[in-house]
């Protein structure tokens, strides 16, 4: 038997966007269908702890509603640091636009979010989980936070909004490096095809 890094990622299709220079807000990016299990509940908790206290940030959100979040969407909208923008077939101009993506899931696979963002040079912020931890080099490409716990999240988001512009940048060039070694697609499917036959 032979363990391989999921599908791995088209690194042409999500090529290495350039690093926002806008320096306010920062942007976090969250992908994926909305629902408790994707850590929704966390991540809101997360940035309105964010917004009250003062930092400057927002959250785009992209996906299809799972379960019924669209009263809580609609009230985190209104309080000014959330931007739903809902099912979308092609997110690499929300990616180029973002800072870092965040995925505090309970449970993945391998999560292909994680790996089509870092491709693109953002940071990730993600649950230290099978399926999301592979995608991140522990401070250097990426934060790993406690599963289910908000407060860990918070952490890694209140860290990442103390780096500076360059330390972040740096991250994102660290995560894009990381997946054209581990987690290139082409490489992937010769592993694939090596060891069937």
């Amino acid at each position: 038997c032979k363990l391989l890094n999921g599908a791995g990622v088209n690194l042409e299709h999500f090529s290495p966007a350039p690093y926002p220079t806008e320096e306010s807000p920062i942007r976090f990016l969250f992908m994926g269908r909305v629902m408790a299990e994707k850590g929704v509940d966390e991540l809101f908790a997360a940035m309105h702890r964010l917004h009250s206290r003062g930092c400057d940030c927002c959250l785009d959100v992209l996906g299809g509603y799972e379960e019924d979040y669209a009263d809580v969407i609609r009230k985190n909208e209104a309080e000014g640091w959330l931007r739903y923008h809902g099912y979308q077939t092609d997110v690499r101009s929300f990616i180029e636009k973002s800072h870092c993506f965040a995925l505090p899931s309970y449970h993945e696979g391998m999560a292909n979010t994680n790996l089509e963002c870092a491709a693109m040079g953002r940071p990730l912020i993600t649950s230290d989980i099978p399926g999301c931890r592979e995608a991140v080099v522990e401070g250097v490409s990426g934060l790993l936070c406690r599963v289910q716990d908000t407060d860990s999240l918070y952490d890694a988001m209140k860290r990442f909004l103390q780096l500076s512009r360059e330390e972040r940048q740096e991250m994102g060039v660290a995560g894009r490096a990381h997946m054209e070694t581990v987690f290139d697609k082409n490489k992937v499917v010769s592993k694939t095809i090596e060891n069937l036959y």
